[in-house]
Parts: structure tokens; C-alpha cells; sequence
């Protein structure tokens, strides 16, 4: 019998992020801000619906004291202090080898919603279930689709009218990147597009592909981040796959044509 724990999580994972902080202005929060203030003086005593906002905001101020205090011991502890570089292994089976699969290839995917009620225009519930599932299909197939890794969903802050997102993901060759374009759960959204199931979503990608010695990376006091955060297959464990981190510390005096590794 599955757990209500097991549901919760489910469900978080499917719907937890359908709203967030950036589908709204600030003008939006601050109305409903508003709202929200006077429904307490309405049901609440006046003194302690007056109290509880700014009770909030001393308690926001205090955090923040507190936390400039204790920057990368208490708050920021995801920062990798130091100067990084990220780098791939050289393919230790030549057979494995394809036409592409001596450098990277970056493949960005972005979605728009064209709709003033955003993500709860209508479909889009849906939709953004099949983004889950097919990045899902992508971690269960690392090593037959040469798959890497991605970035967490990134907003156009730039974009007053819609809401923006893309994904940035990373593969060794195109030739797995085309399967990933032929799995069951992209054909799925693939085909519902042009049958017009989602008439407010707009749909965009763009692909690059660097030969060896044509990129290069610096990561100097962030989180892991874009190619920094990839992963790659080293070999299978008891508990599934070992993935290997593409972050190294980055020699001193190192160039953008030495880690590309160029003379010049």
C-alpha cells in the first residue's frame, strides 16, 4: 500500500514548483500583501493583526544579521571556495568513439507561456509534468544517451509580459542527444504541439556543439554551476551508476588557451 508519505512527495515533485516567487511582481505580492493584512484586521484584534507584519520584518532583520555573520559557515555553504575549472576524461574505449563525441555539446531549451494567468494557464500543469519526466528519462539513460547533466530551470527576469524558462544541458556527442529527441516521454510533448493541445506554450531550443580544445570553463567562489555541476559515468556500483564531477582545481597562471588546451 503506498504511503501518504509516499503521495506527498509524489505530488511535490509533480506540483510542488508550479507557483513560485518569480510568477509574480512585486506589485502583485505586494497586493496581495494588502490583502492579506486587511483580512487579518477583519478577523483578528486590531492590535494583533498590526503586530504580526512587523513582528515578520523584525524577525527578517534579525536573520540577516545573523547570517552576514556566519557567510560560508551558516548561510552560502554551497560556495567552492577557490578557483575552478571544469574538464572531461578522454573516452578510455576508442570504439565508443562517434564524430562528435570529442568535445561537448550544449543543447538549451526554452519554454514560454503566453497567457496572463501564467502557470495556471490552462495545460500547463500537464506540460510541465512532461518537462519532469523527460529530464527523468534522460538520468536513467547517462550512459546510452551520453547524457551529463542540466541546469536547474532559469528565468528571463527581462520578461515583463510572459514567464520564461530554459534549460541547459550538457552531452558528450549529438548522437545521444538525438535519442533523447526520440524518447517516448519528448514525443509525447513533441507531438501534442503541433496538434495544438497547448495553444498558449511557446517552444524553443538551440544546439551547440565544441570540438576538444575549442572550450574551456572558470568557476572562482560559486556553487557548481552550468558544466561545473555536470556528472559523468565512471562505472557501476552496488547502488547504481558512479558518477565522476567535472570540477578541478585550476592551476595557477592558467590561461583560456591553456585550458583549451592550446598554445594559443
Amino acid at each position: 500500500m503506498v504511503s501518504l508519505r509516499a503521495l506527498y512527495l509524489n505530488f511535490k515533485d509533480d506540483y510542488g514548483d508550479l507557483l513560485e516567487v518569480t510568477d509574480f511582481s512585486i506589485a502583485t505580492w505586494l497586493a496581495f500583501g494588502a490583502g492579506l493584512q486587511l483580512l487579518s484586521q477583519w478577523w483578528l484584534p486590531f492590535g494583533l493583526s498590526s503586530w504580526l507584519p512587523l513582528l515578520y520584518l523584525i524577525f527578517r532583520i534579525a536573520r540577516v544579521s545573523v547570517d552576514c555573520k556566519r557567510i560560508f559557515t551558516g548561510t552560502f555553504t554551497d560556495v567552492i571556495l577557490g578557483r575552478w575549472s571544469a574538464t572531461l576524461p578522454e573516452p578510455e574505449d576508442p570504439s565508443t568513439m562517434t564524430a562528435t563525441s570529442d568535445g561537448i555539446v550544449m543543447f538549451l531549451l526554452g519554454a514560454r507561456i503566453n497567457h496572463p494567468l501564467g502557470k495556471l494557464a490552462p495545460g500547463n500543469a500537464e506540460i510541465d509534468k512532461i518537462f519532469k519526466d523527460m529530464w527523468v528519462e534522460a538520468e536513467e539513460n547517462r550512459t546510452k544517451w551520453s547524457y551529463l547533466g542540466r541546469t536547474a530551470t532559469l528565468f528571463d527576469i527581462s520578461d515583463g509580459e510572459g514567464i520564461t524558462t530554459f534549460w541547459i544541458s550538457y552531452w558528450k556527442d549529438l548522437k545521444g542527444l538525438q535519442e533523447f529527441a526520440n524518447c517516448s516521454t519528448h514525443r509525447l510533448g513533441q507531438n501534442a504541439y503541433p496538434a495544438k493541445k497547448f495553444p498558449y506554450m511557446g517552444i524553443m531550443h538551440e544546439t551547440y556543439h565544441s570540438p576538444k580544445g575549442s572550450w574551456e570553463t572558470i568557476y572562482d567562489n560559486v556553487p557548481p554551476l552550468g558544466f561545473g555541476k555536470a556528472m559523468y559515468v565512471i562505472g557501476e556500483g552496488l547502488d547504481g551508476l558512479e558518477l565522476g564531477g567535472t570540477l578541478k582545481p585550476n592551476l595557477e597562471g592558467s590561461t583560456m588557451y591553456g585550458r583549451m588546451g592550446r598554445l594559443q
